[in-house]
């Protein structure tokens, strides 16, 4: 399995660079074109062309109760180069293209998306529970300028199913109920949707509930440490007339009981409170666009409450903070055929985290004290057409502004609280007031090269400020937005600006019965920030007293990332199709010829649907291949390729109410992903330090009644 793949592989094209690709809920049914291949989660219903063959939006459709995990991250890997880092059962990040966490932009509601605790325990997508979606869409390719502030590896919008408005006055009540049980982790999952509405208003209720136990392993070993549960609340009210339209929400996310093996603590509550607004209206042909987002998050977490802790000494319990305010406006003015928009936004955040032993009073560590990130934007974008081109071009300035308060250790015995009081000192001493100016540019064309087949080209330059834990982590700790290495980090208020220089090429062929299509790319990053070995003496002498090993300090270097990925299939018969997803992408330290960690390896899904009346059936396999290029400044280790079978089906009893059901990893085969954390729980079957293995045989069982 690691030296070879199906010759399915060498179906490979580029993908039209102005396409949006999603995951999508839905009921409809098409056959214009054939669907992409479904996760290991969930059936891909269709794939919709609307508009244009150039301008035209491509959307894999994927109905929501066949998702068979909490995490609605893991629809990304039915998506063209994109993947998870899975580090606990609702935790998924993001990658694309061997890019992740900060640098990945993932909206809700147009908003980008707060995380409360420095560890990315609430990720953005584990606010948007499966059951609630309407669907994940990632952009391929270089994002545009006026959809994100800093989208320097790619941009990701997740959108909840708040319903539709109705068609006339009359006022209509409808919606959903819907159910999940898995046996891998005897999970329970439920969701319904009530929406009251005429043509003019909408008034939508959306909750969820999901609970798992540990899950078990391919050779029956139990993965401890990845029980969850999570509930999501959301109430939404919606107006529109001909010329506008507008909608507010009221958001809650309450994650409890959560383990999170790779990362030194798990979630104990997880307390997020959301208010969004988002206006559209038009006057004098052009289209006036605001939003505005709140969010407060309160995140406890612990290393002692769901694993063993035998060492009262070493009782650690975090208690985080974190609040946002967004907003943003637009106009977009037409000329002639083209379009002018013109937009600001802001995004002011604040994060707060203390660190205690609760069987310690003195013992206390401020380990962000309001760490301040505070982005303001200012942007520019043109669309037009100029003989067979469809073209883009935008511009945006952002200026973000960064701070800390003075922070603080206590209770730290001897030597260790020496210390870690003369690194304090030292922060609190240093200039914390961080300034960054970044212009992003975007520029993009598409063309017909025949009747089948679309060429398309993006470059672009996009850029990402440090994060607040890359500047202003001061003690050697694992606060790393995720990267669940093992390793200790220590911040650095030295740090500039990420910058990418990317260019994309593409194809999109489609005749007959077949259809690829595809993107090459290439990425070179200025002032890539990653740890490397730390050169300051208190911190290293203090990480090596705490953990046995030196810490590495965020620097810049310089790196590149290249690769393919694109879909490809062909319909078989009026009842058989066939649907692939290849991905791959490389990762270089260019400064210390090196190679970038967790990038994903090699991977190929090929999906063979069948489709009768209301019965239909998917057979899924999944190849990743081995991976060796491995970063050695994360003492990452490399892992073997593995394939998988997975089998969905699905029954339309009514036209109100469908029965899906099926087996993931067929074959019950042990296995472990690359891009999954390595295990921190002692009391788990699998060895502290080794990576986690991936999940069982799961059969499942769903229904979900429309009404």
């Amino acid at each position: 399995m690691n030296k070879a793949f199906p010759l399915s592989l060498i179906a490979l094209a580029v993908s039209l660079n102005t396409q949006t690709v999603s995951a999508e809920a839905t009921s409809q049914t098409s056959s214009s074109e054939p669907a992409t291949a479904a996760p290991s989660n969930a059936v891909i219903e269709e794939v919709i062309v609307e508009g244009e063959a150039l301008s035209a939006v491509k959307t894999l459709s994927i109905k929501p109760d066949l998702i068979s995990k909490p995490d609605s991250a893991a629809i990304l890997q039915a998506l063209p180069g994109a993947n998870i880092n899975s580090n606990g059962p609702v935790t998924g990040i993001a990658q694309y293209r061997g890019l992740f966490g900060d640098r990945v932009a993932v909206t809700m509601e147009n908003e980008a998306v707060l995380g409360g605790g420095p560890n990315a325990m609430d990720t953005p997508l584990s606010y948007a529970p499966p059951l609630l979606l309407q669907s994940i869409e990632l952009t391929p390719g270089i994002a545009s300028v006026a959809d994100s502030q800093e989208s320097i590896g790619g941009l990701i919008e997740a959108k909840l199913d708040r319903g539709n408005f109705a068609e006339t006055r009359e006022a209509t009540i409808s919606g959903d109920i819907a159910t999940r049980y898995g046996s891998v982790d005897d999970a329970s999952n439920s969701a319904a949707k009530v929406v009251a509405a005429n043509d003019q208003h909408k008034l939508a209720v959306l909750a969820s509930f999901d609970e798992g136990n540990d899950a078990e392993t391919g050779d029956g070993k139990t993965l401890r440490d990845t029980g969850y549960r999570r509930e999501r609340y959301d109430l939404s009210y919606g107006w529109q007339n001909d010329a506008s339209e507008a909608e507010v929400s009221l958001g809650k996310l309450e994650t409890s009981d959560t383990g999170t093996p790779a990362l030194p603590m798990d979630i104990v509550d997880i307390d997020t409170d959301m208010a969004n607004f988002n206006g559209m209206t038009q006057y004098n042909g052009a289209t006036i666009r605001t939003r505005m987002g709140y969010r407060h998050v309160y995140h406890m977490m612990d290393n002692f409450s769901l694993r063993s802790n035998s060492n009262n000494m070493s009782y650690r319990a975090t208690e985080a903070t974190g609040q946002q305010l967004t907003w943003g406006a637009s106009v977009e003015f037409p000329i002639g055929d083209d379009s002018l928009t013109l937009g600001i936004d802001s995004a002011d955040t604040i994060h707060d985290a203390v660190i205690r032993n609760p069987n310690m009073a003195m013992f206390r560590i401020q380990n962000f004290a309001d760490a301040e990130r505070d982005i303001y934007g200012f942007f520019t974008e043109w669309k037009g057409s100029r003989g067979d081109w469809e073209l883009e071009a935008g511009v945006r300035y952002n200026h973000v502004e960064m701070n800390s308060d003075e922070v603080s250790a206590s209770g730290m015995m001897g030597m260790m609280g020496m210390q870690a009081n003369q690194l304090a000192n030292d922060f609190n001493n240093a200039n914390r007031d961080q300034n960054f100016d970044n212009i992003d540019i975007v520029l993009k064309a598409t063309r017909p090269l025949n009747a089948s087949t679309d060429f398309n080209v993006g470059l672009g330059r996009k850029n990402r400020a440090p994060s607040y834990q890359e500047l202003y982590l001061w003690l050697p700790m694992q606060s790393t937005g995720g990267l669940a290495d093992g390793r200790t980090y220590i911040g650095n208020l030295d740090l500039d600006s990420e910058t990418n220089h990317e260019i994309t090429l593409g194809l999109d062929w489609s005749e007959g019965d077949f259809y690829a299509n595809g993107q090459i790319f290439f990425r070179k990053v200025d002032d890539f920030i990653q740890g490397t070995p730390s050169t300051n003496m208190t911190a290293n002498s203090l990480a090596t007293m705490m953990s046995g090993q030196n810490p590495l300090q965020f620097n810049n270097i310089d790196a590149e990332l290249y690769g393919l990925d694109g879909r490809y299939g062909m319909v078989l018969n009026d009842n058989w199709r066939l649907d692939g997803v290849l991905s791959y992408v490389r990762g270089e330290d260019k400064d210390n010829n090196d190679n970038l960690y967790r990038v994903a390896p090699l991977n190929n899904r090929l999906t063979l649907t069948w489709e009768q009346d209301k019965l239909s059936a998917n057979l899924e396999s999944v190849l990743y291949a081995s991976q060796s290029k491995t970063a050695s400044y994360n003492d990452e280790e490399k892992s073997a390729g593995y394939g998988l079978l997975n089998l969905y089906s699905q029954y339309q009893l009514s036209s109100d109410l469908r029965i899906n059901a099926g087996i993931e990893n067929l074959l019950d085969k042990d296995y472990v992903d690359h891009l999954t954390g390595y295990n921190r729980n002692a009391d788990s079957d699998i060895p502290v330090g080794d990576r986690l293995p991936g999940r069982g045989r799961n059969l499942f069982v769903s229904a979900a009644l429309s009404f």
